[in-house]
């Protein structure tokens, strides 16, 4: 059943970054200027009206750090034959980011995650039966697509993908856990201006986490 949420969700991500694909192409968030003509009776000339352009965009780095939940690495490991889930201890994951943006509308960067999950097990008398301790950090291509909305508010959309680097322990009587290699994330967000150069950001996604904030800062 997770599995088809998370199809889901890279089917509607995708589409919604195609879609803000074709209107940036197609000039819908001002990134020129444009003239529409007026055809009026009596030989008239036709006016003209002018959309200002926009001010040219400096490229800039924008570093983030940010937390999210639940970790989601704990979805890795369901009920055995016999053994059943107690309350899961977890860490994060905690995120940094740095992002090269090279137009007003992409970037691209690496995020870095780094979470923890303990997750105890007990048998059908609730009897404890061992644990499984799952610390993994993952590094991932991150790539950015951004929707202005104001002067200080940005729709955002990311795709990031890359490895996760685990290390796995466990004890007593349960199975021998064997976690993901692949590492990604979805996310859909808004950034907010904070100062000049800061600004909060928070999101929803699947991957790693499924909702993440904090804050991001950028140097022109």
């Amino acid at each position: 059943m997770k599995k088809k949420y998370a199809l889901l969700f890279i089917l509607c991500s995708l589409s919604l970054t195609a879609t803000y694909a074709q209107v940036i192409i197609g000039g819908g968030y001002g990134g020129g200027y444009y003239r529409a003509r007026i055809h009026v009776r009596g030989g008239r000339r036709p006016a003209n009206n002018y959309r200002k352009p926009e001010p040219a965009f400096a490229p800039e780095v924008n570093i983030s750090i940010g937390y999210g939940f639940p970790n989601v690495d704990a979805y890795q490991f369901s009920n055995y034959y016999g053994l059943y889930k107690g309350n899961v201890t977890q860490t994060g994951p905690v995120t940094g980011a740095i992002d090269y943006r090279y137009n007003r509308y992409n970037s691209i960067g690496v995020m870095a995650t780094y979470g923890k999950v303990d997750i105890p097990y007990t048998d059908a008398y609730n009897n404890y039966q061992g644990k499984i301790n799952l610390e993994s950090w993952s590094v991932m291509l991150n790539i950015m697509q951004y929707a202005p909305l104001t002067n200080s508010a940005t729709l955002y959309f990311h795709e990031a993908i890359g490895a996760n680097i685990n290390n796995t322990s466990y004890y007593g009587n349960v199975p021998t856990p064997t976690p993901y290699a692949l590492a990604y994330q979805l996310g859909i967000g808004a950034r907010f201006k904070i100062t000049e150069n800061a600004s909060f950001f928070g999101e929803a996604g699947y991957g790693k986490y499924i909702i993440h904030g904090g804050l991001s800062f950028g140097f022109k």
